[in-house]
């Protein structure tokens, strides 16, 4: 009907829960990405980017008697506006969305909120090899943009000890390195910071609710690129843990960020709880098709958490295994470990077992592959008619159900 404005008159009947599931619902679905030809690209994320060559309703009135002032109804508007939030940012493309860019963005968001926000830190560069972060600065060196990791601590409980980390894979551009994508591979991969951007999306909502947690925020900003710097097949890193990792593939990069930083988040915020997020592998497409995430975790209490929040925000997961089998095949015969395994099969699994190396006992851990949902996946979901930011309703009502 080409409408640009729109008010809708709820029942005083409908409950604020289901209310809130509907406005939910409408807000998610009522998103497109379009830049017009005047617009900048930096300022692509902004809601001006929109026209009406777009079929997006711009204002929009929901009226209810209760419901709107109602706390279920709060938080699911919260999640809404916190993954449109992250959807912005992960569809900006590339040569725009350079590590610093993405940096640029946390510091943003957090200075709206400076009372919140106990420290924003960043290692960059050659900190990075300062911390013995050798394989996060191994696959972003070869970039203009120097890769970093951002860290945002939020101190909602200073009483309490306990700490909750999330931590995302922010490739910001993702060529495959030396090992490079072939054409109809690499068009879509300024999509591999999703991980990040639900991190991100998550900030976003946790400083809109202002819950009673510790929670830090960690996101790896790297860009895959090539030049003379390259890392290459066949190079042994040492990561921070302390592990040497044979290089058996330069375009298995996700997992490289990833360890060291996960390194980094424990040595430095002893963590109890650690979830990361990743477009980390296309087998969990192959084993999962483009609706479904796939989940792995040491703890059963937190899969099952993570499991019931994302049936709750209609974002859904699967639980996969990690199995010996998985963790034999990344030996190497000259290192610790491969950064691939020796067979293609269980290629989302392996992965897995690759990070659950650098999970330090005692710790509770689940990674999530949502490579499938947000890598433009999710088309016929209820929810998720751009699968980008996917993820992050999961992560605030797993956050919110922890404070209950």
């Amino acid at each position: 009907m080409k409408l640009s404005d729109v008010e809708i008159i709820c029942s005083e009947k409908i409950d604020a829960e289901h209310l809130g599931i509907f406005n939910n619902s409408f807000h998610l679905t009522n998103y497109e990405w379009f830049i017009k030809d005047d617009k900048k690209p930096e300022k692509a994320h902004e809601d001006e980017r929109m026209d009406r060559k777009s079929k997006v309703i711009d204002k929009v009135e929901i009226s209810h008697e209760k419901g709107t002032t109602h706390d279920s109804y709060i938080k699911k508007m919260i999640m809404a506006e916190a993954t449109h939030f992250s959807r912005n940012l992960a569809n900006v493309r590339g040569s725009t969305a350079i590590p610093e860019y993405m940096e640029h963005q946390v510091r943003a968001l957090c200075d709206q909120h400076k009372d919140l926000i106990k420290e924003v830190r960043v290692i960059q560069g050659q900190q990075l090899l300062d911390e013995n972060m050798n394989l996060f600065h191994a696959v972003g060196r070869s970039a203009d943009s120097e890769p970093r990791c951002v860290i945002v601590h939020y101190a909602g409980d200073p009483a309490s000890k306990e700490t909750t980390a999330l931590v995302g894979k922010g490739i910001t551009y993702d060529t495959g390195g030396l090992n490079l994508k072939g054409t109809g591979f690499m068009e879509l991969m300024y999509g591999d910071k999703n991980g990040s951007c639900a991190i991100i999306g998550a900030l976003h909502g946790v400083l809109a609710s202002k819950p009673k947690l510790n929670i830090v925020f960690a996101m790896a900003f790297a860009e895959n690129s090539i030049d003379s710097k390259s890392y290459k097949p066949g190079d042994i890193i040492k990561s921070r843990k302390g592990i040497t990792v044979e290089i058996g593939n330069t375009d298995a990069e996700g997992r490289l960020v990833l360890c060291d930083t996960l390194t980094y988040v424990q040595d430095h915020f002893k963590p109890h709880t650690i979830v990361d997020l990743a477009t980390l592998t296309g087998a969990i497409m192959i084993a999962l098709g483009h609706e479904t995430a796939g989940l792995f975790s040491n703890d059963d209490d937190l899969a099952d958490a993570l499991l019931k929040s994302g049936k709750d925000t209609f974002e859904p997961y699967w639980r996969m295994p990690i199995l010996e089998e998985h963790r034999e095949v990344m030996k190497s015969k000259f290192a610790d470990v491969n950064n691939i395994g020796n067979t293609r099969m269980g290629g989302s699994c392996q992965a897995a077992s690759y990070l659950e190396r650098f999970i330090e006992d005692g710790v509770k851990w689940a990674h999530l592959d949502i490579a499938g949902p947000a890598m433009g996946g999710a088309q016929k979901g209820p929810i998720c008619a751009d699968g980008t930011g996917f993820g992050t309703q999961t992560l605030l009502d797993y956050l919110w159900k922890q404070t209950k």
